[in-house]
This record gives C-alpha cells, structure tokens and sequence, in this order.
C-alpha cells in the first residue's frame, strides 16, 4: 500500500474541509517530519507544531485542532497531562498518542488520559495515516 495515498476524501461525502492537525513532540526533528509528511495530502493540514505539553495546551486552545498527535515523555508537561487538559476542554478535539515507550501499560494509561488511540512510533507511515483516517 502506498501510504502517501491512505488519506483520501470519500466520492460520496462531497468536498470536505481539510484536517486540522497539531503535531506535538518534544523531538523537533521527528515533529517536523510527521508534518512534511502529513503536509502531502490535501485533506490535511498541519495547523502547528508544539515542544511540549504546556506548547501543546496554548496551541490547542487557540488553533482548536480536529486531531492531535501527542508524544507521551517530554519536559515542561508530559503528554499523558496535556491530552487530559485538551480532552476536558477541548471535547472535539481528539488526541491520537505516538510513543517510542512499549508496552500494553502505555496503551491503558493513554486511553484513561483520553487519548482515542495510541500508536507505536516505530510504526509505518501508512500506519499513522490509518489511525488519523480513522480518527477522522
């Protein structure tokens, strides 16, 4: 499968406003590439990138993503607080959590922050874009 070619709009769903995304990881280099990648599809756009949750909280706020990509381990503000923050106040918002942390606990300890999905940062790009189709 061709995964710059995963995220595409539905025939019958009629034209549709691209996907607001904020990216957040404390590795810029990783951030930055996930947004390259995001930015080849037309039904996305990557609406910011943040360093860490606090970042992550100011910019959900005021950009009001449709998704969030969320990184678990980073200073200032861990992810795992800042997607409670986002999902408290932010309902419409949904957080989809990368992590490079393995393990089924990560997974739990995500979804009880209210992440609506976790994915391995190892994972294949196609992958990623899956889980933010789904999302969608």
């Amino acid at each position: 499968m061709n995964p710059l070619a995963v995220l595409h709009p539905r025939a019958d769903d009629g034209p549709q406003p691209p996907l607001r995304i904020l990216v957040v990881d404390d590795q810029l280099l990783y951030a930055e590439a996930i947004s390259v990648l995001l930015r080849l599809h037309d039904n996305i756009e990557v609406v910011g990138i943040a360093a860490d949750g606090r970042e992550a909280i100011e910019q959900a706020s005021s950009l009001r993503p449709d998704v969030v990509l969320m990184d678990i381990e980073m200073p200032r503000l861990d992810g795992l607080s800042a997607t409670r923050w986002i999902r408290r106040r932010l309902p419409a918002t949904k957080v989809l959590v990368m992590t490079a942390l393995r393990g089924d606990e990560y997974v739990e300890r995500a979804r009880q922050a209210g992440a609506e999905g976790c994915i391995p940062k190892f994972s294949h790009a196609g992958d990623l874009l899956t889980a933010i189709e789904q999302l969608a």
